[in-house]
């Protein structure tokens, strides 16, 4: 319990703070404003605390003025490194699958946009499922679900295109008329607090509209 509020205390902090800037972080005035901020994301991390092995990460997350809503899905293989021996003298390295952990998750945060780059925190409820494995004193295989409710957050740090270009295929062949729309990469920290706490950290790459352009 000490351990949810602190985060919480810590994260409403943050909005507290980035909300209190100046407002010359918006670079864009309203008159300009073309298109809505909506955008799609996949990351590829691990694992730093709890379930402690490759984690993957979807989300979609629409902006409207400093609001960022956010809908994600996180998974996590839990694996530990393990030493497989095959004879009695020889021994191999292997992996031990201790289960995984999947996550549904509704976020609402602050998102500051300036130039071309972005920060965002944000905090919501989840519904999650925990599944170990093991083997038990029977040397027999058991397989263990838990379904549960939690608080995710995340903080992001994102960087994409500062203006209207051509949309380029693989980064590289120009097509249509210049746009908004484009790709973005950045940085995750993201966790849930709950009955089996985790934490992770990423790469993560988006594509939609980041910004008013």
């Amino acid at each position: 319990m000490k351990l949810l509020l602190t985060t919480i205390t810590f994260l409403l902090v943050i909005i507290w703070r980035c909300t209190a800037q100046d407002t010359a972080l918006i670079t864009q005035p309203a008159a300009v404003k073309t298109n809505p901020i909506i955008y799609g994301d996949v990351g590829f991390g691990f694992g730093i605390a709890g379930a402690q092995g490759p984690q993957i990460t979807t989300s979609l997350n629409h902006q409207f003025k400093r609001n960022l809503f956010t809908f994600r899905f996180v998974a996590i293989a839990d694996l530990d490194l393990n030493v497989i021996s095959i004879g009695p003298f020889v021994a191999l390295p292997g992996i031990k699958d201790n289960g995984n952990l999947q996550e549904y998750a509704l976020l609402y945060g602050q998102r500051f946009v300036t130039n071309g780059h972005a920060f965002s925190v944000s905090l919501g409820a989840s519904t999650n499922t925990r599944v170990f494995k093991f083997t038990d004193s029977n040397n027999q295989k058991q397989r263990i679900a838990e379904h549960y409710i939690g608080l995710p957050f995340e903080l992001n740090i994102m960087w994409f295109k500062t203006a209207k270009r051509r949309f380029r295929i693989y980064h590289i062949i120009p097509v249509g008329k210049p746009t908004g729309l484009g790709g973005s990469i950045g940085f995750k920290f993201s966790g849930n607090i709950s009955q089996h706490s985790y934490a992770a950290l990423g790469l993560v790459y988006g594509l939609g509209y980041h910004k008013h352009y």
